[in-house]
């Protein structure tokens, strides 16, 4: 999760190994203690090391603002329930601008959705790579609670599936000739 971009180093990239570990040992306090407050101020990104006080700092103050993210972050899900083909069992996205952007979808659909938002943070574990390559995974097990803003709606007619069926089918029936006749149902105005 935490791998400085190995391409091209420059000597901004060039850190020695105790300041890599004050670094990412940082940035898990940072998710530690900013994540269960994720759905009131949003994905925490950015220190200010010298100021302990801020842990979201925005990059128009200058500073030694650092993010807490590696360029190539990589985000991995397996939800608990398969999602049908042609997905993945487990989603994962890769780089720094699809993770944030990702994140802030999230946190939109879910206060769209759900009310009262909190997340439990249920584990973290930090796990290691070998001496001498700069890598570091964290798992994080959280639960989201919430209450439903929606109501269960019993069932759409036509269904939305058969209705885009429906339409692509009287289409190529039209253009192509083919297929037979689709009989569309019309509700009466009364």
């Amino acid at each position: 999760m935490f791998t400085p971009n190995n391409t091209d180093p420059t000597p901004r990239d060039e850190i020695s190994d105790l300041e890599w570990e004050i670094r990412t040992g940082r940035a898990i306090y940072i998710l530690e203690q900013t994540l269960p407050d994720f759905f009131h101020i949003g994905l925490v990104s950015n220190v200010d090391p010298t100021r302990p006080d801020i842990v979201d700092v925005p990059l128009s103050e200058g500073g030694n603002i650092e993010s807490i993210y590696s360029p190539t972050i990589r985000l991995t899900y397996t939800p608990p329930v398969a999602l049908p083909p042609p997905f993945p069992r487990t989603l994962s996205l890769e780089g720094l601008p699809l993770y944030m952007t990702s994140s802030v979808f999230v946190r939109h659909t879910m206060k769209t959705l759900y009310s009262d938002l909190r997340v439990e943070m249920r584990k973290v574990a930090v796990q290691t790579s070998p001496p001498g390559r700069r890598e570091k995974s964290l798992c994080v097990g959280l639960t989201v609670h919430g209450t439903t803003r929606l109501h269960t709606i019993d069932s759409i007619q036509p269904a939305p599936h058969q209705a885009a069926y429906d339409a692509l089918h009287a289409s190529l029936s039209h253009a192509f000739g083919f297929g037979g006749q689709v009989h569309v149902a019309k509700r009466d105005s009364h």
